[in-house]
């Protein structure tokens, strides 16, 4: 045979922005052997009548560095075009670490990012080493391609041990990590990823490690990019909900100005205490653009909703109190909740919530979901007002009193109104027309308990095309911008010579799913998942992923590293 696939007439959109035309592609050993009249013979032939074909999309904030363990295609990301996940997002990777540091990592990861414990103990199976150890096991197992960051939380921990957890670094410290930096680097590290977020609050109820770091050390650990002819840095400043201070914005630019790498950003949403801060991190990245400083912002265009249950939720931990209890080992965590003095101090800080708070909660804003007790059943869709006035109590009792019935399992749902709605559609629409903007932040593999947001390329392509975005522009946002800010050789574009990871699709069928609970997780543990329609074929170097909704076994994916 001429070629191994062949797809067959369809509607090229090929990443770089270039409009639509219709050709045939030839693959062969794995890479784009020809675009244009194929008439030779292969061994599979995929009918594209009707249907788009383009470059597989780029999903650029994952945590699936655990999941990839026991789950080798980056489910459900891979339902929605996805080939390529970046991993190792906001500092936290669990490599390098040392074999005793693996566990407080991946607790830390647990915490920090809604991974379950129970799962983590069963499935993954790394016990420590360098960022090529982690990432060499995995060789030959993979169903996507995937690469990561080197994590800067594992990487103080390795040098600093439990201080990590407590102070800032010495110098000292400080040139041990850089050759860490360093080492990962040169061992294929995509870049650098660290964050500074109040809300991140490790398993030992002490703040993540990165939240300690001085800017020196942040700039001084991102310097080492400099080095290298490739990598990207990733970064959650501790003031993006109001779009960055003076302090942060001036680290942004310091940053970029020792590394001279992309700079890729948080999500643009609005907080509830700083509903504008969206557009003002906006702006600021416009103008630092037109100082030749590159910030990427990144925008999200699905609606990931927010579920909780009080046995597992990281959505509280902005709150001190709150934070405090919900840490605590069973029976202590349930036994606080039914004292009433905690119930007072509980609401208090629930009714006076932060400035800086990214997450704010109302009793009339939130609904009972599922329940464990099918004697329950008639709370659902109730909020905890609501329930108030049915069980003869205060909202906060009604709250914690539902959930404390069900061993805390009972699950929670934000509302939304109209209004939110339509303020979200123009901050959506607002930053993906905006050229420095990637779409992404999908959090592939975390908060898994809370929402799901893997299908957000499938909502561009439904949702925004083609009247926000040409489907020429979706699909660079997809795949050829994030190749391009990442650096990632033959991949990204369909051109001869490039990896041939390619998405067909049906545009009359395309669609997104309803986000559900799927219980198919290592020791049973659930998960939020969203399903898609329309796509036809989903390539992986070559070889058939995903062909019709369905994994055909394969598992083409490499380990994508920058060196």
């Amino acid at each position: 045979m001429a070629y191994d696939v062949v797809i067959r007439g369809g509607r090229v959109v090929d990443g770089t922005g270039m409009p639509a035309f219709g050709a045939d592609v030839a693959i062969k050993d794995g890479r784009v052997a020809r675009i244009g009249r194929v008439t030779e013979d292969a061994e599979r032939v995929i009918d594209a009548a009707g249907c788009i074909v383009a470059p597989g999309f780029i999903d650029v904030h994952t945590h699936y560095d655990v999941q990839l363990d026991w789950d080798p295609i980056a489910s459900p990301s891979c339902w929605h075009g996805v080939t390529t996940v970046l991993t190792g997002n906001c500092g936290f990777t669990l490599a390098p670490a040392k074999p005793d540091d693996v566990s407080w990592l991946a607790a830390m990861l647990s915490r920090v990012e809604g991974m379950s414990k129970e799962a983590l103990a069963e499935g993954f199976e790394f016990s420590g080493g360098s960022f090529d150890d982690f990432w060499s096991r995995l060789e030959g197992r993979l169903g996507v391609n995937a690469g990561g960051y080197v994590g800067h939380c594992a990487v103080r921990r390795w040098v600093m041990g439990d201080d990590a957890s407590e102070r800032e670094a010495t110098s000292d410290e400080i040139v041990a990590m850089q050759e860490l930096v360093r080492l990962a680097m040169q061992q294929g590290a995509l870049g650098f990823s660290t964050s500074q977020l109040d809300l991140h609050v490790g398993d030992d109820g002490r703040g993540v490690p990165s939240n300690f770091a001085s800017a020196e050390e942040i700039l001084a650990l991102g310097s080492v990019l400099a080095e290298f002819d490739h990598g990207a840095i990733e970064i959650i400043p501790r003031s993006f909900a109001e779009g960055y201070d003076a302090k942060d914005r001036q680290l942004l630019l310091d940053l970029y100005k020792v590394s001279g790498k992309p700079i890729e950003l948080n999500i643009l949403v609005p907080s509830p205490t700083h509903p504008m801060g969206w557009q003002t991190t906006l702006d600021f990245c416009n103008e630092a653009f037109k100082q030749g400083v590159r910030l990427h912002p990144q925008a999200s265009t699905n609606t990931l909703g927010l579920s909780l249950k009080l046995s597992d939720t990281f959505v509280f931990d902005e709150m001190p109190l709150w934070r405090e209890v919900l840490t605590r080992p069973e029976p202590e965590r349930s036994n606080r909740l039914r004292e009433p003095a905690v119930r007072d101090q509980l609401l208090h800080e629930w009714d006076n919530p932060d400035p800086s708070q990214g997450v704010v909660l109302a009793f009339d804003r939130i609904e009972v979901r599922a329940v464990v007790d099918p004697a329950h059943q008639d709370w659902v869709g109730k909020s905890p007002t609501e329930l108030a006035e049915q069980l003869g109590c205060r909202p906060i009792d009604a709250f914690l009193d539902c959930s404390l019935a069900e061993g805390l399992e009972t699950w929670w749902e934000a509302r939304s109104d109209e209004i939110a709605q339509q303020f979200i559609h123009h901050v959506v629409e607002t930053s993906i027309t905006d050229p420095i903007v990637m779409s992404g932040s999908s959090d592939g593999g975390a908060h898994l308990a809370s929402f799901v947001g893997a299908d957000y390329p499938t909502k561009l392509l439904t949702d925004w095309t083609p009247d926000t975005l040409s489907l020429e522009r979706a699909v660079w946002q997809l795949s050829g911008m994030p190749a391009t800010v990442h650096g990632l050789k033959d991949r990204g574009f369909l051109r001869v010579g490039a990896h041939a990871d390619i998405v067909v699709w049906d545009p009359a069928r395309l669609g997104s799913g309803k986000p559900y609970l799927a219980r198919d997780f290592p020791a049973g543990t659930e998960r939020f998942v969203v399903d898609s329609e329309g796509y036809v074929a989903t390539l992986v170097n070559g070889q058939l992923l995903i062909e019709n909704g369905e994994h055909t076994g394969a598992l083409p994916g490499q380990v994508i590293r920058g060196r």
